[in-house]
């Protein structure tokens, strides 16, 4: 039966992952658009559109924040702005606010609290060791949402980092074809998929409303934080404060990029040797060892008259 529990619980994580997975709110707003263009469309009542809601905006997001309300007395001041900032660099997966956020982690550690408090029951060991294995699994439900949330956010800095000096290259073969830089930033988004050119269509968007082009590039670096951006951006803030030629400072940003590509790829192959030394000592040397060494061991063994 307490398996069972058990099995109940961590399979309603996995439904809750499901859920936040299925359709995004961009999406839905745009079905329901659609629906009420269309020409006879029948009106429907709050209720219905409650019900042909997601899982994932009628229970999940709900529930976070409920948990989320009852765990933010405990949430250190500040706390959840950091996580905000944190969620805009990964990227808003799953469009998640600070507070679902913090929801999920609340829903993290009892759910894990709840496994060990089941384990510690069926396992027949020193109450020692139960306590242990309880606080172990409390740790991991307090640090698993943020270490999966700081592995997002690395992956997507990687990634914006990688396309980085080929947009720049991009950037600028349009800009000395004639286009302006919003032009050559649309010819990015249009023709390059990524972290990057979602971030540069954003900026776009926000250049768009009425923000200055400088202070749109500006926010976008802080959402990003990403070194080498940094410095583009503030290339391209300072070429234009000082009039000089945008396609100029393109070109050169790009060669720069490029020098600390080859560099990085140099670095990381000099790395390698280090990295396979632990798995050659206590991986491949003992095997190698037993298959050299076992067969004279055995003869030796034989001629002691040790073994037959």
């Amino acid at each position: 039966m307490l398996l069972l529990i058990s099995v109940g619980s961590f399979g309603t994580v996995a439904l809750l992952v499901i859920g936040l997975t299925m359709r995004s709110e961009r999406e839905m707003i745009q079905e329901r658009m659609q629906t009420h263009a269309q020409p006879g469309a029948m009106a429907v009542s709050s209720v219905e559109l409650d019900l042909e809601a997601a899982f994932r905006d009628r229970i999940a997001l709900p529930f976070l924040r409920w948990l989320a309300a009852v765990g933010g007395r405990l949430t250190p001041t500040g706390a959840m702005r950091v996580t905000d900032e944190k969620l805009e660099t990964a990227g808003r997966p799953w469009n998640l606010t600070a507070t679902e956020f913090t929801g999920l982690k609340v829903l993290s550690i009892g759910l894990l609290t709840v496994a060990g408090i089941m384990l510690a029951k069926l396992l027949d060991t020193p109450p020692l060791s139960k306590l242990a294995l309880l606080v172990i699994l409390v740790f991991i439900g307090v640090i698993l949402p943020d270490y999966l949330l700081q592995r997002t956010v690395n992956e997507r800095q990687a990634k914006i980092r990688r396309a980085l000096p080929d947009t720049l290259d991009l950037l600028s073969v349009s800009v000395e074809a004639g286009l302006g830089l919003d032009g050559a930033m649309q010819k990015v988004v249009e023709k390059l998929k990524g972290p990057l050119s979602d971030e540069m269509e954003r900026a776009l968007q926000e250049m768009q409303v009425g923000k200055l082009r400088a202070e749109a590039l500006k926010d976008m670096a802080g959402r990003v934080k990403v070194s080498e951006l940094t410095i583009f951006v503030a290339a391209i803030c300072q070429a234009e404060q000082l009039g000089v030629s945008i396609s100029k400072v393109l070109r050169v940003q790009g060669e720069t990029l490029r020098s600390q590509r080859t560099q990085r790829a140099r670095e990381a192959a000099a790395k390698l040797p280090v990295k396979m030394l632990f798995p050659l000592v206590f991986l491949i040397f003992p095997a190698i060892g037993v298959v050299i060494l076992a067969p004279g061991v055995i003869q030796i063994f034989r001629a002691l008259g040790i073994t037959r």
